[in-house]
């Protein structure tokens, strides 16, 4: 990475990112949990899912919407 001169990255960090993109793009929580081999979406979901920037930006213009 360095001699390529990009930024280090860990392959839990790619594990987030990937568990991440599934999550926030449709892909059902079982599967997103089966995929990363745990049993309990809940703890997938807790731990390695992280919402897409987008997805607070919609959520902060409906909350804006709701209260006027």
């Amino acid at each position: 990475m360095e001699a390529a001169g990009v930024r280090r990255v860990r392959l839990y960090d790619a594990r987030h990112a990937c568990l991440s993109w599934m999550a926030n793009n449709g892909v059902p929580d079982t599967v997103v949990s089966a995929w990363a081999g745990h049993s309990d979406p809940s703890f997938t979901k807790g731990v390695y899912v992280h919402p897409a920037p987008q997805s607070l930006k919609a959520a902060s213009e409906k909350l804006s919407e709701l209260l006027g």
